[in-house]
């Protein structure tokens, strides 16, 4: 029943096309952040992490031990050898990036990459065979009959996830989940910036890069501050108050600062600079503005356990947005 219900909602060929709202349409250069309702961003912010370190906040701080592990990372985050720490692009995102540009690409050149790796292969057939990207009934077992069915913006899009899922998600010695619900989180963002972009008339694959990479900071000063706890003995493992202090300062910017290093287009670079310390009543760029509403959609999707019933239906409502994205993303996690 879940499965006929997902495909009744996404199956492409029963879409009615979406609206498209007139300030993007018109060219508009800025567009103001709202708190959509009484939870506010930090409310927000805070369940996405208490999802993400189960137990949170404890009766006792960090100890000594672990805030000079909290310094040390502090200091590496912001000096200029963090290079060593920042993550190396897949060599395959500027290539699609290009193909945007290239009115020659197609999908021979996505499969000729696809097919010279069989780990991405398999991890481009896993994605390819969720419900969202697979609405129809069939599963597929080839590179080939992914292209037919996904077609080349699909296949894009699906290549684009299979390379950066590595990057993302991580293995730790702490919250050993961590890094696949960033990875999942990332994914959702990804759709839902793509989804809002066709929407406010933006172009939807930057957009979907965008929401991919967003948090590649977090996961960045995450493994550094496994790094750094690694081997330490404590009394207790390291939890919610070690990390998520560090993760909320730092990661942000810490991801603008990767994406400039990666060479992303500006506008993208500056919609993730928008999201430091982002506030109502900030200006920002309409692929910030995108990327806000996005996150905070999936940060509620994420923590949907911290809040009341129907809260990611109320907050696409007050984002002017279709209820049926809250399903498109959890799709995303039920294969076909």
């Amino acid at each position: 029943m879940a499965l006929d219900l997902f495909r009744k909602f996404f199956s492409k060929n029963n879409n009615t096309p979406p609206r498209r709202h007139r300030s993007a349409d018109k060219g508009a250069s800025h567009f103001r952040v709202t708190e959509p309702y009484s939870m506010g961003l930090q409310s927000i912010n805070d369940g996405f992490f208490r999802a993400m370190f189960p137990g949170g906040p404890s009766a006792l701080p960090p100890s000594k031990a672990e805030r000079r592990s909290i310094r040390r990372v502090k200091k590496l985050l912001v000096d200029d050898q963090q290079s060593n720490s920042i993550p190396r692009l897949p060599a395959v995102i500027p290539k699609l990036m290009r193909s945007l540009r290239d009115p020659e690409a197609s999908a021979v050149d996505y499969v000729s990459i696809i097919n010279k790796d069989p780990a991405m292969s398999a991890a481009v057939l896993k994605l390819a065979n969720t419900v969202y990207f697979n609405p129809g009934n069939g599963r597929i077992t080839a590179i080939d009959t992914a292209v037919v069915k996904l077609g080349i913006e699909g296949l894009r899009s699906v290549l684009s996830a299979a390379v950066m899922q590595p990057v993302i998600q991580r293995d730790s010695p702490y919250f050993h989940e961590f890094g696949e619900q960033l990875w999942q989180h990332s994914l959702q963002c990804a759709v839902a910036c793509e989804r809002i972009a066709v929407l406010r008339g933006a172009e939807p694959y930057k957009a979907y890069l965008l929401g991919l990479i967003h948090d590649i900071g977090t996961i960045t000063a995450f493994s550094e501050l496994c790094r750094e706890l690694k081997g330490q003995a404590y009394a207790e493992a390291p939890g919610f108050d070690v990390f998520t202090p560090l993760l909320q300062e730092h990661a942000a910017h810490l991801s603008a600062q990767i994406a400039r290093q990666w060479e992303f287009p500006e506008a993208l670079c500056e919609a993730l600079d928008q999201q430091v310390n982002i506030r109502a009543g900030d200006q920002v760029n309409l692929y910030g503005h995108i990327l806000y509403q996005a996150n905070l959609i999936c940060e509620v999707v994420a923590a949907a356990e911290f809040h009341p019933p129907k809260a990611v239906n109320k907050l696409l409502r007050a984002l002017d947005l279709p209820e049926t994205l809250q399903l498109e993303l959890k799709s995303l996690s039920v294969e076909v």
